[in-house]
């Protein structure tokens, strides 16, 4: 996890998205009176930004036969991934969280404490759920191709659920939105908390999608054959 933080705080590039995914919404709290913490917006430009290429850089770079040439296990490198990710991307929402509640206390129009809490629990939770997605793309296809496929399978399942929708085909329409649901997991808190009684199929969804997504990314990663000698 500490190599993957130092190569992504080395990287001008991600650096760059990183502060203008923080700035721009940092502005709408600015500029736009009575606009919340809605304005924030939500974790996945800083999944992306962080994650992408978090498994297949390594495969394209040959780190992965130095590492696994040490005594490093398949799974632990996978896991390890995601949390890396995971932890960078939840960190970056909390300090944007940080500063719009500074910006929001100069103007005294500070949300709830737990509207607050709810906020950020549910940024880092979309951040676990969606680094897990992504170790699974980048397990299958080299460099930063993940990207790549995580876009064709977000656009391809927006497109069954518009066809869905103009049809009146419910089952389409059904289909297009738990495909949507299972590349965007994750868990409304607001509505689980004040829902009685609470609704489990949101966190099972969840809890699964993550689950089964870690399991295929190392099934993945230990069938890939790697040529020391190259």
């Amino acid at each position: 996890m500490a190599a993957l933080w130092r190569q992504r705080l080395t990287s001008p590039i991600r650096l760059v998205l990183l502060g203008s995914l923080m700035g721009m919404p940092l502005l709408a709290v600015v500029f736009m009176h009575g606009a919340g913490l809605s304005a924030l917006g939500d974790s996945q430009g800083a999944v992306l930004v962080l994650g992408a290429g978090m498994i297949g850089q390594d495969v394209s770079s040959g780190v992965l036969q130095l590492l696994f040439a040490r005594p490093v296990r398949r799974p632990d490198y996978v896991v390890s991934r995601w949390l890396g990710v995971a932890i960078a991307a939840s960190a970056v929402a909390l300090v944007q969280l940080g500063l719009a509640l500074a910006l929001m206390a100069a103007r005294d129009s500070l949300p709830g404490a737990q509207d607050v809490f709810l906020y950020a629990a549910g940024r880092v939770i979309e951040s676990f759920g969606l680094a897990a997605v992504l170790a699974l793309f980048s397990s299958l296809i080299p460099g930063f191709g993940d990207l790549a496929l995580y876009f064709l399978f977000t656009l391809s399942a927006s497109v069954v659920h518009w066809v869905g929708q103009v049809k009146q085909w419910p089952w389409l329409d059904r289909a297009g939105s738990e495909i949507l649901a299972s590349l965007q997991p994750k868990l409304d808190l607001a509505q689980l908390v004040h829902a009685s009684p609470m609704p489990w199929f949101p966190i099972v969804s969840y809890a699964s999608t993550v689950t089964l997504c870690l399991a295929l990314a190392i099934v993945a990663v230990n069938r890939k054959e790697l040529s020391y000698a190259s």
